[in-house]
């Protein structure tokens, strides 16, 4: 099977350096199997998989992080082109539910794997996003499939807040590894509840609607972590068809603080302000005069009304043996 590897040219530039030396060594002795993309635009990674999509004969290995492998699952989604992951990203959270740590911290072994056929290929679920103005529009721009976690509240507010502190030291390892962690501590003294409501048909029979309308944050996981290791959904699995929800209610700062270590280290189940819950879709709606703010894969979106549905099978991802 021929591979197509689509690299982030911004991942940290040791980490590139490093993958650049060990595919260099594949790509002379497969040069027939082995083609090789470095991105040079936004957006770049998502046009090179939806090339390659429907290819026969073809698996493109997205290396990069999160981000990068949110452009190229949504290029391959439902088009049976299967897709492998190589990390050299700084969280890499996706990758924590699907490989071993040798993987994950060591790029050589992925691609010893890849050319030696050592993985199996998984028919795995992915979330379709869908939001909507508040006049019930769909907002293509931002709608899209989702592979890991997509969420909507406070831990989009520190996201920002960390992407901000990444931009501003680009070459700062110290400041990528601990960069969301600072940011949600900071966050917990700013502004912490939103107003959102949501529905959902419910596996634990409790009533489809929200009680309340003001909450801190709500997750809808196809996997188990983001955000540099927090772990909203322990039990998550990626071909279930189901979605792991955790919807945490808006609480005070000393609460704030206790619940947020809970919450990293997936803790956090059978707290009276914590609602997790099982479902195939969830409906998230605005309940304030503001549009919500949310993150998918660690990209922003924005909508009034928004939905997210487990579409099971969606996408083919090689998992290392």
């Amino acid at each position: 099977m021929k591979k197509l590897f689509i690299v982030n040219s911004r991942a940290e530039p040791k980490v590139l350096a490093r993958f650049k030396s060990a595919v260099s060594e594949y790509s002379a002795k497969y040069p027939e199997e082995t083609g090789i993309i470095y991105t040079e635009f936004a957006g770049h990674a998502s046009e090179a998989a939806k090339r390659a999509a429907g290819e026969q004969d073809l698996m493109v290995v997205a290396c990069g992080g999160d981000g990068t492998m949110h452009e190229v699952a949504n290029s391959l989604a439902q088009s049976g082109t299967p897709m492998a992951l190589i990390p050299l990203g700084t969280g890499n959270d996706f990758t924590r539910s699907i490989m071993d740590e040798n993987h994950r911290r060591n790029c050589e072994v992925c691609l010893k794997d890849i050319y030696s056929d050592k993985y199996a290929i998984k028919n795995s679920d992915l979330i379709r996003v869908i939001s909507y103005d508040r006049f019930g529009n769909k907002i293509e721009a931002n709608s899209a499939w989702c592979l890991n976690v997509a969420s909507i509240g406070f831990d989009t507010e520190v996201q920002l807040r960390a992407k901000g502190k990444v931009l501003a030291h680009p070459n700062s390892s110290f400041v990528r590894n601990t960069a969301y962690i600072t940011s949600a501590f900071g966050c917990l003294f700013g502004n912490r509840h939103f107003d959102f409501k949501f529905n959902a048909l419910r596996a634990d029979g409790k009533p489809n609607e929200s009680v309340k309308t003001r909450h801190t944050l709500i997750a809808v996981c196809n996997a188990s972590y983001y955000g540099d290791g927090f772990c909203p959904a322990p039990q998550a699995k990626i071909d279930d068809g189901l979605l792991n929800c955790c919807a945490i209610d808006a609480v005070g700062l000393p609460r704030s603080l206790y619940l947020i270590t809970k919450y990293k280290n997936g803790k956090h189940d059978g707290y009276k302000e914590i609602d997790n819950f099982v479902t195939t879709v969830v409906t998230v709606e605005a309940t304030g005069s503001r549009d919500l703010n949310g993150n998918y894969d660690g990209e922003d979106f924005s909508g009034h009304r928004v939905t997210f549905e487990c579409v099971p099978g969606s996408i083919k991802l090689a998992i290392y043996s």
